[in-house]
C-alpha cells in the first residue's frame, strides 16, 4: 500500500481498552490501558485533535490516574456505552480517516465468531463484541455515506478456542448491525494481532503485537502526511519473525487489507515456509490425498468433521483437495495432528505413516489434537493452584531438562506438550501425567488418566502407556510411604560442664534413606542448639507432616522441646511444638533380652485408639508399683502418666524397662490436669475415640490452640513415641556432612 496524502487534523478515532472484568481478579487483564494511550499519543503526535478522539476503558485500579491524565474525559467501556459510540456516534463524525483501536481480551464464540469481551464478562457468562461485526459496521449507514474514505481497525485480543465445559459459557457475541452494507467498496485495513485458535501474548504489562506495531508507526515518522500502511504492515511482519526466532513465541499477527486503490482483498498467514517445512508440507499433502482417494467423498467428511474442530471457515472449494486440507489445519494451532486423526478416524483400516505425524513436529511442533488440548487445558484449569504446581514437579523430577515457567493452565499445557515424543515412544507428556495422576488420586487425577490412556490409544501406544501406569504407580507407593515416614531425628547427649551444655548430632530420615545434617561434639548451650535446629527444620522440614524426634537421657524427658522457639525475636515466634509434631525418645533402658516386649506392643499401635493406653494413677509411684501395674495388661500399646513430677523419673524408668513404646504425660511442675481433662484432651471421651497412630499430630494441634495462652490445658502434654523399627543411624552415618 503506498504512502497516503492526507490531513492529519480531518482524522477520528475510538479507542477501547477493557482491562477490569466482573470476573475477578483471575479475568482482570494489566497492560491494555497503556497501550491505549500509547496509539494516542502517537495519534495525536501525527496531529490528529484530542478531542477527534473517543477513548473508552475499563480500567484496573493501578492505571487509572495515569488513564485520567492521558484522556480525562474517558468513557466507560461497558457494553451500552460502546454500542452508543459505534452505533449511534460515528454517524455525527466529519472526517476522512477513522482508526478503530481494541485492547482486550478475546475469545472464539459458538460458530466460530470472535467475540470481544464486555467488562460485564463474569466467569460463568463471558458477553462480548462480534469483531467481524465491527468491521461490517464500517460498510454501513452507521458512517456518514461520503466521509470516511478509509479504516484502520487494529485489535489485540485472543483468538482463543475455549477449553471444553468453558466454551459452552460463551454468549453468542454482540451484532452491532444488522444494516444493509452500502458502501462495501469502503477501502479498511485491518490488522489483528494473532491468527483464528491463537494467544495474543502480553509481555511487560503490554500487548506484544501493540508494542512492535507502535514502533513501527513510530518508525514510520513523528510528522508530515504521507504513512505507507504496507511498509508498517512489512516491519511488523519482519520484528516477529525475529521475535520467533529468538524466543520461540508462535504469534501470527495477520491482516486483512482491502486498499485504499481499491486492490483485491488478500489474507496475510505466517511468513513462507522454509525448504525443509515445504517438502514436510507435500509429504503430508501427499499422505492425505492418499487418504481422501480410497473412496469418493470422503473429503467432504473429513472437512465436516474439521469444523467440529477448527474455528474458521471450511476451504471454499467442495469437496476440498489435500491441499485445501493442509493449508487449513495449517491455519489452526494442532490443526496438522487433528487433520491425521480425523483421516485415520474416518478409515480406521489404514493407520497414518508414524513419518506423518513426525513431519508434524516440523511445522507446528505440536502432537495433541486440538480437542486433546482442549481438554488437558481444562483438567489442569481444574486443578487448585497446588494441583498444577504437583504436575510441574513431577515434570521437572522425571525430565530434568524440562522448562516448566508457568502454572497457568495454558502455558502449563503448552510446556508439558513441549516435552516431544520421542518417535513411535509414548510421549513424555503420558507420563507426567500418569506419574502425578497416581501420587495425587483425586476426581480430577482419574479423569487425566482417562485423558492419557485415550491420547495413547490414538497414538497406537496402549501396552506401553499401561507398563508405565504400573510403573508409577510402583513409584507412587514408594513416595507415600517415605513420606509417610519423613522424620527428623535429634540426639542430645547429657549435659557437661557449666551451663548444662551438650553436645548433639541431626539426621533427616525417610523410609530408609537417612541423611547427616549435622554433627556438634563440642558442648552448646541449649540458645545455640535450638537456633541451629530451627535454620535445619527450615531448610529440611515441612510444617505440620515432618515428625521431629528428639532422642535424650532418660533424666531429659522433662526437657520440654516442643516449646523451644521457632524464628524467636521475630514478629512471627512460635513454638516448635505448634508447626510439627515433635516426640521424645528413650532407648538407654531397652535391653536386649527384655526387646520383644517394646516390639509386641508396638505391634498395637497400628490397631489401636488414645482408648486403649493404660491409665497409671498419680498414686502408683515406685518403680515395683508401676511394673506389677503394667504387667496386668501385658498388650497395652503405652500409657498415661499421671504422677507427679517428683515420681516420674521412677515411673519412666519401669515403663521404658518394660518396653511400653508410648507414653503421654502432663509436663507441668505438678499437673494440675485432672484424669477426666486428660480424657478429654486424647479424645478418650469422645464417641469414637482417635486412632492412637495420630497421636503426635492431635498433640501438635493442642499446642497450636495453646500457643500465646500459658494457661490452656494441652500446653504441657509430653509424649514419648518409641518406634524400636526407626532407631538411630549406625556409627558409619555420624560423620559431619
Amino acid at each position: 500500500m503506498t504512502a497516503v496524502e492526507h490531513d492529519w487534523r480531518r482524522t477520528h478515532a475510538v479507542i477501547v481498552a477493557v482491562e477490569r472484568y466482573n470476573g475477578g481478579d483471575e479475568l482482570n487483564l494489566d497492560g491494555p490501558v497503556h497501550d491505549a494511550i500509547g496509539m494516542r499519543t502517537w495519534l495525536t503526535g501525527r496531529g490528529v485533535p484530542p478531542e477527534n478522539i473517543q477513548l473508552l476503558a475499563s480500567p484496573m485500579e493501578r492505571n487509572r490516574a495515569a488513564l485520567e491524565a492521558a484522556h480525562p474525559g474517558y468513557r466507560p467501556a461497558e457494553r451500552a456505552d460502546v454500542r452508543k459510540v459505534f452505533r449511534e456516534g460515528l454517524r455525527e463524525i466529519d472526517g476522512d480517516w477513522l482508526w478503530i483501536y481494541w485492547a482486550g481480551h478475546g475469545v472464539q464464540a459458538p460458530g466460530g465468531r470472535w467475540s470481544l469481551l464486555y467488562p460485564e464478562t463474569s466467569n460463568t457468562d463471558l458477553l462480548g463484541l462480534d469483531a467481524d461485526s465491527l468491521v461490517d459496521l464500517m460498510r454501513t449507514e452507521h458512517l456518514p455515506w461520503d466521509g470516511m474514505d478509509r479504516v484502520t481497525v487494529i485489535i489485540d485480543a485472543c483468538r482463543q478456542a475455549l477449553p471444553t465445559g468453558t466454551h459452552e459459557l460463551v454468549d453468542d457475541p454482540d451484532l452491532l448491525t444488522k444494516s444493509a452494507q452500502i458502501r462495501p467498496e469502503r477501502p479498511v485495513y485491518w490488522m489483528r494481532a494473532c491468527q483464528a485458535g491463537a494467544v495474543a501474548k502480553e509481555r511487560q504489562g503490554a500487548g506484544r503485537f501493540t508494542s512492535v506495531l507502535l514502533r513501527q508507526l513510530h518508525a514510520a515518522g513523528t510528522g508530515g502526511t504521507a504513512l505507507d500502511l504496507g511498509r508498517v504492515w512489512e516491519g511488523v511482519r519482519g520484528e516477529f519473525d525475529r521475535l520467533r526466532a529468538e524466543e520461540d513465541i508462535d504469534q501470527y499477527p495477520t491482516v486483512f487489507v482491502s486498499d485504499w486503490s481499491g486492490n483485491e482483498n488478500k489474507y496475510s498467514w505466517p511468513p513462507p515456509l522454509d525448504e525443509e517445512q515445504r517438502q514436510t508440507r507435500q509429504r503430508l499433502v501427499l499422505e492425505t490425498a492418499s487418504h481422501l482417494e480410497a473412496r469418493p467423498g470422503r473429503a467432504a467428511g473429513v472437512a465436516a468433521r474439521l469444523c467440529e474442530e477448527f474455528t474458521t471457515a471450511p476451504p471454499a472449494a467442495v469437496p476440498p483437495t489435500a491441499d485445501d486440507l493442509v493449508d487449513w489445519a495449517l491455519a489452526h494451532p494442532h490443526g496438522l495432528v487433528t487433520l491425521l486423526a480425523v483421516l485415520a478416524e474416518q478409515a480406521p483400516g489404514r493407520p497414518i505413516r508414524p513419518a506423518s505425524y513426525e513431519a508434524c513436529h516440523v511445522l507446528q511442533s505440536q502432537w495433541l489434537t486440538s480437542g486433546e488440548y482442549r481438554t488437558l487445558v481444562t483438567l489442569l484449569g481444574r486443578l487448585d493452584a497446588r494441583g498444577r504446581y504437583g504436575v510441574a514437579e513431577t515434570a521437572r523430577e522425571l525430565f530434568t531438562a524440562a522448562d516448566v515457567p508457568s502454572t497457568e493452565p495454558v502455558a502449563l499445557a503448552d510446556s508439558l506438550e513441549a516435552l516431544l515424543p520421542t518417535p513411535h515412544r509414548l510421549p513424555q507428556l503420558l507420563r507426567v501425567v500418569e506419574h502425578f495422576a497416581a501420587l495425587d488420586g483425586g476426581a480430577v487425577a482419574g479423569e487425566l488418566r482417562d485423558w492419557s490412556l485415550a491420547c495413547a490409544r490414538r497414538l497406537g501406544l496402549e501396552p506401553a502407556l499401561r507398563d508405565r501406569r504400573a510403573e508409577a504407580q510402583e513409584h507412587a507407593a514408594r513416595v507415600r510411604v517415605a513420606a509417610a515416614d519423613r522424620r527428623i531425628q535429634i540426639r542430645l547427649h547429657a549435659p557437661s560442664g557449666p551451663g548444662q551444655r551438650r553436645a548433639y548430632e541431626v539426621w533427616s530420615r525417610s523410609g530408609e534413606e537417612v541423611g547427616a545434617l549435622a554433627k556438634v561434639d563440642s558442648p552448646a548451650s541449649l540458645e545455640e542448639i535450638q537456633a541451629r535446629i530451627d535454620a535445619l527444620l527450615a531448610a529440611h522440614g515441612r510444617v505440620s507432616e515432618t515428625l521431629v524426634e528428639f532422642f535424650v537421657p532418660s533424666t531429659d524427658l522433662e526437657l520440654g522441646v516442643h516449646r523451644w522457639p521457632l524464628d524467636a525475636s521475630r514478629p512471627q515466634e512460635r513454638a516448635l511444638g505448634t508447626d510439627f509434631p515433635v516426640v521424645l525418645r528413650c532407648v538407654e533402658l531397652r535391653q536386649s533380652q527384655r526387646r520383644h516386649l517394646w516390639e509386641r506392643r508396638w505391634k498395637q499401635v497400628a490397631t489401636a485408639t488414645t482408648g486403649d493406653l493404660q491409665w497409671l494413677p498419680a498414686e502408683v509411684t515406685g518403680f515395683k508399683q508401676v511394673r506389677a501395674a503394667i504387667e496386668r495388661q501385658e498388650t497395652a500399646p503405652g500409657a498415661v502418666v499421671a504422677a507427679p513430677r517428683a515420681a516420674r523419673e521412677a515411673v519412666f524408668t519401669a515403663c521404658l524397662f518394660d518396653g511400653l513404646p508410648v507414653l503421654v504425660w502432663d509436663s507441668d511442675a505438678e499437673p494440675a490436669l485432672t484424669d477426666e481433662k486428660l480424657k478429654e484432651l486424647l479424645g478418650i471421651t469422645e464417641p469414637s475415640e482417635p486412632q492412637l497412630e495420630s497421636l503426635p499430630r492431635r498433640l501438635r494441634k493442642l499446642r497450636l490452640e495453646s500457643d500465646g495462652n500459658e494457661s490452656h490445658p494441652g500446653r504441657h502434654l509430653a509424649l514419648l513415641w518409641d518406634d524400636p523399627h526407626r532407631p538411630l543411624p549406625g556409627q558409619l552415618d555420624l560423620s559431619a556432612p
